[in-house]
């Protein structure tokens, strides 16, 4: 794939090369490890890092040195960005891999509850509601009557029982509460791991940057990789 990441040959611009360098190989530093610890993360994972973030005193204005950095290096800045889109994607592809990973992260749970045979049970409730929200527009529609009030009034209640019954359903599911993930918020997330990657790309370089400068650009991804690790000991 080209992208501003990847040289004409197809070996990374800033990174492990494809060809020997005189520089010892434990010196390299992965400047694809935020990029890919990313893109393995859940929903769960992204609203307990977008939590974390909003909390946090850190996030609550752009640091003005990390500001300054992406702007005194636009080159890998945009090798950056590269980078990150290349293994998320766009931020709807990105929130479909985090949903994917997510129902991974349930598949153990949904074999218990159909081993248990609840998974049948709330099978049946849902063809239930479905048929009961059909039944009185159809019966009104197969009857010729054009009442229009009548239809009206049907919908109102098909609808309250929609949102009544859906409820119902999903508290006895018993399935996690699916995470509302906003997109202004996610775009900050997305801006911490291209952060912590543009420092990496420096670092690669030899490029010396102040040690407050290049934690404050880290900190972000810092953050997120603390709330992974909340979420995963919440399910042990």
């Amino acid at each position: 794939m080209s992208n501003e990441y990847h040289l004409a040959d197809g070996s990374p611009r800033y990174g492990h090369r494809t060809e020997e360098t005189d520089v010892p190989a434990t010196t390299a530093i992965r400047v694809e490890e935020a990029a890919e610890g990313a893109a393995r993360l859940g929903l769960d994972e992204m609203a307990a890092a977008i939590d974390k973030r909003l909390a946090s005193s850190w996030a609550d204005k752009p640091d003005t040195s990390v500001t300054t950095l992406r702007e005194q290096n636009p080159e890998e800045l945009a090798a950056a960005r590269a980078l990150v889109k290349l293994h998320l994607g766009t931020q709807r592809q990105w929130r479909m891999k985090a949903q994917a990973v997510r129902d991974r992260q349930l598949a153990g749970l949904m074999a218990r509850r159909k081993a248990s045979g609840s998974a049948r049970e709330i099978l049946a409730l849902r063809l239930g509601l479905v048929i009961a929200l059909i039944a009185p527009p159809a019966y009104i529609v197969a009857t010729n009557q054009t009442d229009v009030l009548k239809l009206v009034i049907a919908g109102i209640i098909c609808t309250i029982a929609a949102l009544v019954g859906g409820h119902f359903l999903t508290i006895r599911a018993r399935v996690p509460v699916m995470p509302n993930i906003r997109g202004p918020w996610l775009a900050e997330l997305r801006e911490d791991v291209v952060n912590a990657t543009l420092v990496a790309i420096l670092q690669n370089k030899g490029t010396a940057l102040p040690p407050a400068t290049a934690a404050a650009a880290q900190r972000g991804w810092g953050s997120i990789q603390e709330a992974v690790a909340a979420v995963a000991a919440l399910r042990r």
